[in-house]
């Protein structure tokens, strides 16, 4: 019998339950709420949550519209095609029940200071995660506190007089992404376009609350305000006997995958060389150990075949060490890690769907997978609208930044001049670089195949999350173009796991949420459907620079009646508070339904819910409930403890290390 290798966390209700049960505790005991959600009876064997990386509501219509003029539809305004609700056009689009999830996150200040939504409550004074003395004086206040500035800005001049939850208002943001406001109708009183740019959510604190159901600050990847680790839902999984798996398009300590297998206080804790613990991939290879991890991150290039001097950027080993590569490249089969290596190479797709298939968890195998484009960020080849990946080698994060004055790029402030060299090898061609990227790296959708052919095979089910997060690359860099090839790549994902889920058990057995962590601020015109198809996305980013002549805008200022002519396009290039789109189908969806309107309690503290909206708080306790196929006891003792242990020592698969 084999253990879990997950530190045992003292203030965890796991811990807490154990300790009672061992100290032969047999009263009854009101449940915390971190385990308050295992309340009903579930027989949901696979969990599946998809998250396209910063695909709000709009974003996906842009992509969606695209598809259906690839089907046919000749409409040339918004009417054409979809103004308000869940849509067509996208796979995800066919999933039976939809709603809008609120995203925000906490912001927290010192005493008379300003408040923050990067801060936790530690004074920080130690970088190491959980290790600081909390804020003098510091009481959670789940108040509402929106802000005044994109990172939180309100004073606090009387030591923690104004709230820690950044909250949402439907008045000041509107009820739903496609409130007439944004698109040039009536501005309602108290409606500020501006509103929904305060206090933005970060990809880590959304994807902790995704996972956990706790909310959580800016750049905390698994911890709560405390910098305390929190029970996510793959761990969850494990501690059931299932199986899990992360996969996504981007370097897999990225803030998504790494939110579900780890605990650390800041997202840019990638790697460091081992035994250091206090950071996202060892923690990932060493503690939880996700039965498959596929992604991004891999070094752009090797000591094998070094690219030119200078066609490549410095920081090659951002997302994973030198250490750590040169170990896992010299021992890919047999290692300190336990997985079974894969990376870049010829014939990529094929050679990870043929690993995955000699693959059986429940011989404790497991799959690491670390791919992605030479010339790019660390990320899978990125796909363009019209499904070439003819941006594939360009830097992802040059159109929005070489279109701001200052930037060493810009020659024209509004117009960009981005990236326009690819990391060639001697005497290579786009074409042929192109080619050669895309043999060597899969798809996402190969990554998607390959964990479903090695988690399907086991028969307590798994829990794995995919991540499209190089939607929330492109929408960083208002490339139009991109975000569009990134989700098509992202939809192809969900329709392989929609069809695999038809073969495997159908919907009585299977729950898929496709969600995104946050939105970005995307605003199409009226006139947008004609233009794609006239004009095309990839003149639309990169040749068009004004609202009107693009089609659409990013941040406000393009919404002014005066400015649609002016070179106001690319003014907003980060994420914006307002609620996501969640399309859901399967055994569990109910609670999800059920939860509309609802609150929640965090930290000890009732939060009301919001008319017509739920929370990502919700979208975890969905993830959880089903999860966890067993009724919520009302005693705890020998019963509760043996309950469990019982499921503590199901993870029978799991190596010690």
């Amino acid at each position: 019998m084999k253990f879990l290798s997950f530190p045992l966390n003292l203030n965890s209700s796991f811990a807490k339950v154990i300790a009672l049960g061992v100290m032969g505790f047999t009263g009854s005991l009101s449940l915390t709420p971190e385990i308050a959600h295992a309340a009903t009876v579930t027989n949901t064997k696979n969990v599946i949550i998809m998250i396209g990386d910063g695909m709000g509501w709009e974003m996906a219509r842009a992509a969606a519209i695209q598809k259906q003029i690839n089907a046919g539809n000749t409409g040339n305004r918004l009417s054409d095609f979809y103004t308000s609700g869940k849509g067509s056009g996208l796979a995800f689009q066919q999933l039976s029940n939809y709603a809008l999830a609120t995203t925000y996150g906490t912001t927290i200040a010192p005493p008379n200071g300003k408040f923050s939504t990067g801060n936790s409550a530690l004074n920080n004074t130690n970088p190491a995660t959980g290790q600081s003395p909390v804020l003098p004086g510091f009481v959670f206040n789940p108040v509402f506190n929106p802000g005044t500035t994109t990172t939180g800005g309100a004073s606090n001049p009387n030591n923690y007089a104004v709230g820690n939850l950044v909250g949402y208002d439907p008045v000041s943001g509107g009820a739903a992404p496609w409130d007439p406001a944004y698109y040039g109708g009536p501005i309602p009183s108290g409606f500020n376009k501006e509103y929904i740019k305060y206090s933005y959510p970060d990809s880590a604190n959304t994807a902790t609350t995704l996972y956990t159901g706790v909310k959580s600050y800016n750049n905390a990847i698994g911890v709560d305000i405390y910098e305390q680790a929190l029970d996510s839902a793959l761990k969850i999984a494990s501690l059931e006997g299932k199986s899990t798996g992360l996969v996504t398009s981007v370097p897999v300590d990225h803030a998504t995958p790494g939110a579900a297998a780890a605990n650390v206080n800041r997202r840019n804790k990638y790697d460091e060389p081992y035994p250091l613990l206090d950071n996202i991939l060892q923690q990932e290879l060493r503690v939880f150990q996700p039965t498959v991890i596929l992604g991004g991150g891999n070094p752009i290039s090797t000591p094998g075949s070094p690219l030119p001097e200078g066609v490549e950027p410095n920081q090659s080993f951002e997302f994973i060490t030198k250490d750590t590569y040169d170990y896992l490249v010299a021992n890919p089969i047999n290692n300190r890690y336990d997985y079974r290596f894969l990376e870049n190479g010829s014939n990529a797709a094929n050679t990870l769907l043929s690993v995955a298939a000699t693959l059986d968890p429940n011989n404790g195998d497991r799959l690491l997978g670390l791919y992605g484009a030479e010339g790019q960020n660390g990320n899978l080849p990125i796909n363009s609208a019209n499904g070439t990946y003819q941006n594939t080698g360009l830097d992802n994060f040059s159109l929005y930044s070489s279109a701001q004055a200052g930037n060493p790029r810009n020659i024209i402030p509004g117009i960009p001049n981005p990236d326009t060299d690819r990391p060639l090898r001697p005497g290579e061609t786009d074409a042929e670089f192109i080619a050669r990227q895309l043999d060597e790296n899969p798809r996402l959708k190969d990554l998607t195949q390959a964990a479903l052919t090695v988690l399907g095979k086991d028969p307590d089910g798994f829990w794995l999350m995919v991540e499209g997060g190089d939607i929330d690359w492109a929408a960083h860099d208002d490339n139009i173009d991109n975000l569009i090839g990134a989700i098509s790549d992202f939809n192809d994902s969900v329709e392989y796991v929609m069809n695999w889920i038809a073969d495997n058990g159908g919907w009585e057995k299977n729950l898929l949420l496709v969600t995104a962590d946050h939105d970005h601020y995307l605003t199409l015109r009226d006139d947008f459907p004609e233009l794609l198809r006239t004009v095309g996305a990839h003149d639309l980013a990169y040749s068009r620079h004004t609202p009107a002549d693009a089609g659409h805008f990013w941040g406000s200022e393009g919404s002014d009646p005066a400015l649609v002519n002016s070179l106001v396009k690319y003014k907003w290039g980060s994420h914006s508070n307002r609620p996501v789109p969640v399309y859901f189908q399967g055994n569990g969806s109910e609670v999800l339904l059920n939860s509309v309107g609802t609150g929640y309690t965090i930290y000890g503290e009732q939060v009301p819910g919001i008319p017509g909206l739920v929370d990502q708080v919700h979208i975890a306790k969905t993830q959880l409930d089903a999860l966890q196929a067993v009724p919520e006891p009302t005693t705890v003792g020998g019963g509760i403890l043996a309950l469990v242990m019982g499921g503590f020592f199901r993870s029978k698969k799991r190596h010690v290390k």
